[in-house]
């Protein structure tokens, strides 16, 4: 990893580690105080998530669902210790701007990862079929938008096309490798 990888490392683990001690994120956008937990990834399954991108040597993510931006932080972290092209992630979420008040938004910006992701303000039953279009493709996906089956039934169905050929996908239910939907505990 550079210098500036090392650098940009710990600067989101900083933002990590304060999240993970407050429980809370202040928005930015109108002074509210937003409780992470348990809307958010736990800091363990975050932490998996991040050891999972570094193993698979992800350089280009999806998550479904930014929300407080946690598990965005932790899918950057791992990005960030990756070789390769220049890291990207990809985060749907619809209501960032209304239910979560910019608060994944800001903690990225805070992290100094806010270059590396590319926001959708679009629910992923839209973005997704879309991004197929485009010809988009993906090493590591995570899935933690809307709950309901039909919403992850269809999710799990585009990210099986968007997904790389031994690439794997993440749910706040199940976790998968594209080459034969082995599960995997987090």
């Amino acid at each position: 990893m550079s210098e500036g990888g090392r650098e940009g490392a710990r600067r989101v683990r900083g933002v990590i580690e304060r999240l993970t001690r407050d429980g809370t994120v202040v928005a930015r956008a109108d002074g509210t105080v937003h409780h992470l937990f348990p809307v958010a990834a736990s800091p363990a399954e975050a932490e998996a998530l991040r050891g999972w991108v570094a193993r698979e040597g992800a350089t280009r993510t999806i998550e479904i669902g930014l929300g407080y931006g946690f598990s965005a932080l932790h899918i950057c972290e791992g990005l960030l210790g990756n070789p390769g092209p220049a890291p990207r992630h990809v985060a749907l979420d619809p209501y960032q701007a209304t239910r979560f008040a910019g608060c994944g938004l800001q903690v990225l910006d805070e992290a100094g990862v806010a270059g590396l992701v590319e926001h959708h303000a679009v629910a992923s039953e839209l973005a997704l079929p879309r991004f197929l279009g485009e010809g988009r493709g993906f090493d590591l996906a995570f899935v933690d938008g809307n709950h309901r089956f039909d919403g992850v039934f269809l999710d799990l169905i585009f990210l099986g096309r968007l997904v790389r050929a031994g690439g794997s996908w993440w749910s706040t239910t199940t976790n998968c490798r594209r080459s034969g939907a082995r599960r995997r505990s987090a």
